[in-house]
Order: C-alpha cells, then structure tokens, then sequence
C-alpha cells in the first residue's frame, strides 16, 4: 500500500500519465502503460509509438477519464487523461 502511493505522488510531481493501449478487437494491455507527460495528445502518443502513425492516423477511440462516453472517438488534437484506454485506428 504505501509503495503504491508513493508511485502515485511520484507521478503528480513528475506531471506523468499513464496511457494503456489497445489493439482494435482485443482487449486493453492494463499490464504496462505507456508514460505520457500531462498536457498530451492522441497525436504526441502517435509519436511515441511510431513515426508513420500520424500520417496514416484515422482516428482514435478512448475509454477512461478523457472521453465522455466508453469508446468516444477523437481526433489528433484531443489531449488524453491519466489512466486513458486507447485505441489507435491508422492506415
């Protein structure tokens, strides 16, 4: 208990996220998030993911903090939220 919190007051004064990926038809990968600063985007987890994925990026869905309902699909602009769910869709 006490390691886990200290993780999280690590992650507050680091300004990091955790963004979890998931791959269309399967379920989210819970187990090893992507680290994020606050503050970023669909298109910034593009980029850390692969350097072609915002030139052939569609659209993403979202389950979590950020999205209004289970699934909203967004845009490169729309700025993701701790413990986010996404979902990549790219050409």
């Amino acid at each position: 208990e006490g390691i886990e919190e200290l993780k999280e007051m690590i992650f507050e004064k680091l300004d990091l996220i955790r963004i979890y990926c998931k791959e269309v038809g399967k379920k989210a990968d819970l187990e090893v998030p992507l680290i994020m600063k606050r503050g970023c985007t669909v298109k910034d987890m593009c980029e850390k993911l692969h350097r072609d994925f915002v030139r052939k990026f569609k659209f993403a869905k979202v389950w979590g903090p950020s999205a209004k309902f289970p699934g909203q699909k967004f845009k490169l602009k729309h700025e993701l939220k701790d413990e986010d769910i996404v979902e990549l869709h790219i050409n």
